[in-house]
């Protein structure tokens, strides 16, 4: 639906034959022009008589003042509870912020660029340049840290396996051979098992060596990584024969004949044991949490220079369409971000509106829940009245419109009974949370009142309600008929030069008869339509 101005504009449409050498044909012209375009949701309801009205806020909030109590006469529009609405007032501060950043680069553009303009976005690349530049020496300077640290890392990490191994040799091939020789040398099942032990331990020592040997000779990683970890698997099994052996020294077959100084000998074997455990763990958590930290440091060095080389490329396109000066594009996209502010604002200001709750129609209050400083959810009954007037009207919205329906929306109202020009005005008070099916079709039943009443208005009469969702002034629009669909794009046919050509693009709110036009199009320009 669209305002009487609208219509005799889109009414001015002219006709022309063989401009694009087809005489035969008719070509009908719409010039895009500036007008209202406002969006309805028309159903069909039923006059009811005058139920306990219950109002609710649309959005959660605190509650920050009561105006009304209960007994208290109101009229229509008085307001009954506000809520605290200072983040939305900061973001309304935000938002003009944002509009005049908008409108300022719309003015530069259609104003061009002076030289000193230019020569800012030149010292911008130059500058974005040498920052792309020490961004790329940091990364290298990270890399070549986190190599020489690594490095340093795994050298550690040989020279630790070094140390266990000596340590291990001497526990094991010195202490531990000269203790099973002198107290377990036996064919019994005790000298039998401190044997095997040994056995055990002395193989993984072998293996152990091997990979060190191969690790001195070849120093990459890999190699001092199978060396760290077949050496910490010869200290462990080295750690249990010992332990077992230690446990053998009191076996009272052997412990009378058991010196101090050999269970010493043990103990502190069994000491160096662990400690070099300790030592080869710790070299493998260190190389792990180097890996860790060098990688960390490096995706945040490339992630650096990722950024500085983004905003290179962003100054040099800035500095180019600078230069090059401002295109109709360039404007159109400007203008459609000034749309887009002013479209932030206006729907900020809808949010504020809906932090005051106000009386629908003139009645009694019969109920005020909460308090101040309480929070009021969506959809909690805040205030009940009773309407001074006789009657509602409840009526089914579908599941696919009634997002657009809000509360307080504007209703135009007709009943059948008084015919199609007898108007009647009204706003929505309230929208059923839950649906209605009926034959299957999901519903969702809202409830209107009329701003004043008729005495010929009776219970059960049939009303058509277009119910006003939203309103846009001095927006482009043309009608929905010229606009043209193909995979998801819009487009429409535009006269250039002479010639007849696509254009694609972006539409906003849906009129009765005309769309609302958010970016593609000037005003002025000529849309046409081809007669078949």
């Amino acid at each position: 639906m669209i305002s009487s101005t609208a219509v005799i504009v889109i009414g001015g449409y002219f006709s022309f034959q063989g401009i694009f050498g087809k005489p035969d044909n008719d070509y009908s012209v719409f010039p895009v022009a500036k007008g209202e375009v406002i969006q309805n949701v028309s159903v069909t309801g039923t006059v009811i008589p005058a139920k306990q009205i219950d109002l609710q806020f649309e959005n959660q909030g605190k509650i920050s003042r009561i105006e009304a109590q209960i007994g208290d006469e109101v009229q229509a529009g008085d307001i009954l509870v506000r809520l605290n609405f200072s983040e939305l007032s900061a973001q309304l501060q935000a938002n003009y912020a944002a509009l005049d950043i908008a409108q300022a680069k719309l003015d530069q553009i259609l104003a061009g660029n002076r030289p000193e303009d230019i020569q800012v976005y030149r010292t911008a690349v130059t500058n974005a340049e040498v920052e792309v530049s020490n961004k790329e020496q940091a990364l290298t300077d990270v890399q070549t840290d986190a190599d020489s640290d690594l490095k340093e890392a795994y050298e550690d990490a040989l020279d630790t396996v070094k140390s266990a191994y000596t340590s291990a040799d001497k526990a094991l091939l010195i202490t531990f051979a000269r203790i099973r020789s002198e107290y377990f040398n036996g064919n019994n099942q005790l000298a039998l098992n401190v044997k095997s032990k040994e056995t055990a331990a002395k193989n993984d020592l072998s293996a152990a060596k091997e990979y060190l040997k191969a690790a001195e000779v070849d120093s990459v990683y890999s190699k001092i990584d199978l060396a760290l970890d077949k050496m910490e698997s010869a200290v462990t099994s080295i750690r249990s024969a010992l332990a077992y052996i230690r446990s053998a020294m009191d076996d009272p077959s052997v412990s009378n004949s058991v010196s101090s100084s050999d269970e010493t000998s043990i103990d502190n074997e069994r000491t160096s044991i662990d400690d070099e455990l300790v030592n080869l763990t710790s070299a493998e958590q260190t190389i792990n949490s180097i890996r860790v930290t060098n990688q960390n440091n490096i995706n945040t060095a490339q992630s650096n220079l990722d950024s500085a080389e983004t905003a290179l490329e962003k100054a040099k396109n800035e500095l180019a369409l600078r230069e090059a000066g401002p295109r109709q594009s360039d404007i159109d996209l400007a203008q459609a971000e000034v749309n887009q502010a002013r479209a932030n604002i206006t729907q900020v200001q809808a949010r504020i509106s809906k932090t005051i709750l106000r009386a629908p129609v003139a009645g009694t209050i019969t109920t005020v829940e909460g308090e101040e400083g309480e929070i009021a959810s969506v959809n909690s009954t805040i205030v009940s009245m009773i309407s001074a007037g006789s009657f509602q009207i409840e009526a089914n919205v579908s599941e696919t419109e009634v997002a657009k329906v809000e509360l307080q929306d504007r209703v135009e109202m007709t009943l059948d009974a008084l015919g199609p020009e007898e108007k009647f005005v009204g706003q929505i008070i309230k929208i059923d949370p839950a649906e209605t099916v009926v034959s299957g079709v999901i519903y969702y039943k809202v409830t209107s009142v009329f701003d004043s009443e008729d005495s010929r208005i009776k219970s059960g009469m049939t009303v058509n309600l277009d119910i006003q969702t939203d309103k846009r002034e001095n927006v482009l629009y043309l009608p929905y008929y010229l606009i043209k669909e193909r995979n998801g794009d819009k487009y429409v046919l535009v006269l250039e030069n002479g010639e007849v050509k696509e254009r694609t693009i972006e539409t906003g709110i849906e009129g009765e008869n005309s769309v609302e036009i958010t970016q593609g199009l000037s005003e002025g320009e000529e849309v046409i339509m081809e007669q078949e």
